[in-house]
């Protein structure tokens, strides 16, 4: 897999967790795809689809804002926009 998503993955949690602190972890947890291990991240299954459920995570809480937030998290890593879910183009 590409070690983007990975990144990607580790890159909104982070940022979620800066705004909203150690509950950011814990809903990212709720992605079942998603395991957290000695400060890196395994993703299972479609990358896509497991970033679209992790904002999904932050935004029904938290709005549109976590929406842009994460966005802006990942608008570095120079992905292709069909790589990525719509939540996030």
């Amino acid at each position: 897999m590409d070690s983007r998503y990975q990144k990607a993955v580790l890159n909104i949690v982070n940022i979620q967790k800066q705004i909203i602190g150690p509950l950011a972890v814990d809903m990212a947890k709720r992605v079942g795809a998603i395991t957290f291990t000695d400060g890196s991240v395994e993703i299972r299954g479609d990358p896509k689809t497991v970033l679209h459920q992790l904002v999904k995570e932050y935004e029904v809480l938290f709005g549109e804002l976590s929406v842009k937030i994460s966005k802006d998290s990942i608008k570095e890593m120079k992905f292709e926009p069909v790589e990525l879910p719509e939540i996030l183009r």
